[in-house]
């Protein structure tokens, strides 16, 4: 996820524009009302000092009306018109005709006693385009931008932290495979949708907890249970050995469908019992638990060239060795199983920063993409043609092993052909023990 596609930012970003516009919009306002209010009182003082000129001359009999000479000579001054409200004479009128709206006017008094009307001109308005750009640039716009990314701030923080404990639940009850993992504390105390959402989070918490719990013991029982039978059928069948012989074509069956429900038990059991030992224990040589390996997966090397590769012959390792052998046999079992008889397999164990990985890699057919994403759950097997052994949970077991020592599993299909496994677990490069 890029960064802009964060809610965060979009949130921060759609908050801050709005404040921004709100905030700037009614400061632009404000400062134009005081600036119009300062500018009509300078214009009246103007405007009251040039009629007084005016009025000065009239009553001294030194104007004639309408004489427009006694502006010449005169410093700047704005255009007005003075009427004598006491027989409607005009001292002074505009030079061209002005509609009413375009006037402004007030009345002053004389020392004489006598009452004037003075109008001037309304000024057109100023270029609204460079008041906005001076103002754009001023210290009240500078000063409305940072405290409306300080309002977004807030308000982003205020909605998204919620959401991300949320999210932090959801990733400890699915990667880290937590069960116990809820939403407590004010999150779920809120009175809001994101409260109410907490509360819907723990519900099914509760939910998938209880069902995988129940799921698991259920497969605990089922496999205990079937051995007691599987036992006395194996008993059986060694008594009609006895009499028929151990070459009878029946027998032969029997005794491979009893292996094989046999190796099945096994594999659920050991895949239901994944996070319930030990997970540590004292150090050992990796080298020894890769011999062991080679032992175990001999039988079905065939041809197969099998090439392990280490960085350190005298690397230490304190992972449960029951359950680190498990999960190397099964990804080595997966790839002689589904590689050809003359293929290469190769087990990589490499340092990568904090990690220690174990990539096992073949130059097999593959699997198809489709099935990737669901391979490594229960019971998921590969569809080779040839092979139509195994039980769907060889990858299961490793994910799960993987996950309990806080790594990960991933999978994969090669660029230049085959499979590709990679066994990610964490590693103390200071005490050189993973």
């Amino acid at each position: 996820m890029r960064w802009y596609q964060h809610l965060f930012w979009r949130i921060f970003a759609a908050t801050w524009l709005v404040s921004t516009l709100l905030m700037g919009g009614l400061t632009y306002r404000l400062l134009t009302l005081s600036e119009e209010r300062h500018w009509q009182d300078m214009l009246h003082t103007r405007a009251t000092s040039e009629a007084q000129f005016f009025i000065e001359r009239y009553e001294d009999g030194l104007l004639f009306l309408n004489d427009t000479r006694h502006k010449r000579g005169r410093p700047s001054r704005i255009s007005v018109q003075v009427t004598d409200l006491t027989n409607n004479k005009e001292l002074i009128s505009f030079r061209r005709h002005l509609p009413p709206e375009a006037i402004l006017s007030f009345t002053m008094d004389a020392d004489s006693g006598k009452r004037y009307l003075v109008e001037i001109p309304i000024p057109q308005e100023r270029f609204y385009l460079v008041r906005m750009l001076r103002f754009t640039l001023s210290i009240q716009m500078i000063s409305v931008m940072l405290v409306a990314g300080l309002i977004a701030l807030l308000l982003s923080v205020w909605i998204v932290r919620p959401i991300n404990q949320l999210r932090q639940h959801a990733r400890n009850l699915y990667d880290q495979q937590n069960l116990s993992s809820r939403a407590k504390g004010r999150l779920s105390r809120r009175t809001d949708e994101i409260g109410e959402l907490a509360r819907e989070f723990n519900r099914m918490a509760d939910y998938v907890e209880n069902t995988l719990t129940d799921r698991e013991r259920l497969l605990q029982d089922v496999s205990h249970e079937l051995r007691a039978p599987l036992a006395r059928l194996q008993m059986a069948v060694g008594l009609v050995e006895q009499s028929l012989g151990e070459e009878h074509k029946s027998l032969v069956r029997i005794n491979k469908e009893c292996d094989y429900m046999s190796r099945l038990i096994d594999e659920i059991l050991s895949f239901s019992r994944i996070g319930c030992e030990t997970l540590y224990e004292p150090p050992y040589a990796l080298s020894v638990l890769l011999e062991q390996l080679l032992q175990d997966v001999q039988p079905l090397k065939k041809a197969h060239r099998l090439l392990i590769t280490t960085p350190s012959d005298t690397m230490m390792c304190n992972y449960r060795n029951e359950l680190l052998l498990r999960m190397l046999s099964n990804a080595l079992v997966n790839a002689l199983k589904y590689t050809p008889p003359d293929g290469e397999i190769e087990l990589k164990i490499e340092l990568e920063g904090e990690r220690l990985h174990f990539k096992v890699l073949d130059n097999g057919p593959g699997v198809s993409e489709e099935l990737l994403e669901t391979l490594m759950e229960p019971f998921v097997r590969g569809k080779t043609s040839g092979v139509s052994d195994g039980y769907g949970l060889g990858l299961s077991i490793i994910k799960r092993g993987a996950e309990c020592f806080g790594g990960e599993l991933k999978i994969a299909n090669r660029v230049e052909g085959g499979f590709s496994l990679d066994i990610a677990l964490p590693f103390d490069p200071i005490n050189k023990v993973c």
